[in-house]
């Protein structure tokens, strides 16, 4: 399989990206279940996201810093997996001009 390039998302992007169970997953995720190597515990405020990134595999790497202590964190939600997101992020990089047929 060829290495697809990462890609930055923006809010709106990520929002057209993902679904309305995929965004209660991405919302969930980042509340409770983000672990922060510096507390040495789960972000018990959640974080503050300062970047989406759909990666070569188009899973999304979220980027940013516990609400607690400041310090950077990172979370990876596989989605790249599912057939259905997978074809739905090949779309997009189409629609981008990031992956040619």
């Amino acid at each position: 399989m060829k290495k697809l390039k990462e890609i930055k998302l923006n809010d709106f992007q990520l929002n057209v990206l993902l679904n309305e169970q995929e965004k209660e997953e991405y919302k969930f995720l980042l509340q409770d279940n983000v672990y922060c190597p510096h507390c040495k515990e789960v972000c018990e405020d959640g974080i503050e996201v300062t970047e989406n990134i759909l990666n070569w595999l188009n899973d999304i790497l979220v980027k940013g810093k516990c609400r607690k202590c400041g310090k950077e964190v990172n979370r990876f939600i596989e989605l790249g997996e599912d057939k259905e997101f997978f074809d739905r992020a090949n779309a997009f990089r189409r629609s981008i001009g990031n992956l040619k047929d």
